[in-house]
């Protein structure tokens, strides 16, 4: 959606759930999740529950017809992950880039040959795998494998997680993440309810379609 599409009131959904346009910006709106037990928290202004920011990256992640966030089944999931060596070796590369701190450590892809290249900043080419060209990045035929964090997951896996498997804990997880350290007790909470593996199991899940969508979106084969 862009902005141009929101009206006062005007209901609307993410991968989070459900939504409420409370106050439209120049640039960006307010919302109000509409995952209360009590609906009594909808009325307002003012309200007693959060009203959040919405900019123009986040609007075009919202659309009025929910089907489009229609939670898939996880074993319907893997069915749709390949299976192929390629793709592993495309995932493997992610995991690599994605140890250590941003931009530490990078892996290009050679889409002609399907060779893939690793560097570390603290030990230059890696010994075990493919040297860099000598002929350096050529942005026609090399392409960089993307960190975890350019997949664009973040807090929204988390909150589509929360709202399928513990909604009524929606709130309580709503506000671990407006401090430090959120992810460390978010997954105690989820520990001390037995489902913190169905977490890793999602969030790897996950994971692994975005990176599919990644390749399809390079027109990167990953059939063997």
């Amino acid at each position: 959606m862009k902005k141009e599409d929101f009206e006062l009131e005007k209901e609307f959904y993410t991968a989070t759930g459900k939504w409420r346009c409370t106050d439209i910006g120049t640039r960006v709106i307010l919302a109000i999740h509409l995952n209360q037990e009590n609906p009594k928290n909808y009325n307002g202004p003012p309200y007693s529950i959060p009203e959040e920011v919405f900019d123009e990256y986040d609007m075009e992640g919202c659309s009025l017809d929910p089907t489009e966030f229609a939670p898939m089944d996880l074993e319907d999931t893997k069915q749709n992950i390949p299976k192929s060596k390629k793709f592993s070796d495309i995932e493997d590369a992610m995991m690599f880039v994605s140890f250590g701190g941003y931009g530490e450590n990078i892996a290009l892809l050679d889409k002609s040959t399907g060779k893939i290249y690793y560097r570390s900043s603290d030990y230059g080419d890696v010994d075990e795998f493919e040297e860099f060209p000598e002929d350096g990045y050529d942005p026609d035929i090399h392409i960089a494998i993307p960190h975890k964090n350019d997949l664009d997951l973040g807090r929204d896996l988390v909150f589509e997680f929360v709202e399928r498997f513990i909604p009524d804990d929606y709130g309580r997880v709503d506000e671990i993440f407006r401090k430090q350290g959120a992810y460390s007790r978010y997954k105690d909470l989820l520990d001390s309810k037995g489902i913190l593996q169905k977490w890793y199991d999602f969030e790897n899940q996950r994971e692994q379609l975005a990176l599919l969508a990644w390749c399809e979106e390079n027109k990167i084969d990953v059939s063997d």
